[in-house]
């Protein structure tokens, strides 16, 4: 098993300042994709980043499904936008929606941070899900989230 290098993991970063943008009326949940941990520490949500930086929409939808829009760049001509082709941000996007949302579902709150971390040999994104103010009651609600969290990601079996 290789060495994974620091710099594949990325950082989205829950902003409610773009809370609000669903037309549907559904829970709509925004995010800033940052590239390194030195940005993260900068970060100020409602706020332009000063970094290369991709805002994105989760969307909850009413029938039950889930989707994730592009908002837009922040530095487009950053070299870090070289590396990655839109394939792969879109993949991400599918997929860190996926875990935002189902993770808001069990909790009732929205993660305040995901650290997605690529797992080349697999084809695979893993997330780290964090949140800075959940009070689980006991270790047995902890297990049943992770349990549940874990069910909500169809696209890891596929």
């Amino acid at each position: 098993m290789s060495d994974t290098p620091s710099e594949s993991r990325l950082f989205l970063l829950y902003d409610s300042s773009f809370d609000d943008m669903d037309a549907e009326g559904c829970p709509g949940f925004g995010f800033v994709l940052l590239f390194n941990e030195a940005d993260v520490s900068q970060f100020t949500a409602g706020e332009n980043p000063s970094c290369p930086a991709v805002s994105m929409l989760f969307t909850d939808h009413a029938d039950g499904s889930i989707s994730g829009d592009l908002l837009g760049w922040a530095h487009l001509d950053a070299e870090v936008f070289q590396q990655y082709p839109l394939g792969q941000f879109l993949t991400l996007m599918e997929q860190a929606a996926q875990v935002a949302v189902n993770a808001f579902r069990q909790v009732g709150q929205v993660p305040d941070k995901l650290v997605a971390l690529n797992l080349p040999d697999e084809d695979l994104i893993q997330f780290d899900v964090q949140f800075n103010d959940l009070q689980l009651k006991d270790k047995q609600s902890e297990l049943m989230l992770a349990q549940q969290l874990m069910a909500g990601r169809p696209y890891l079996d596929s």
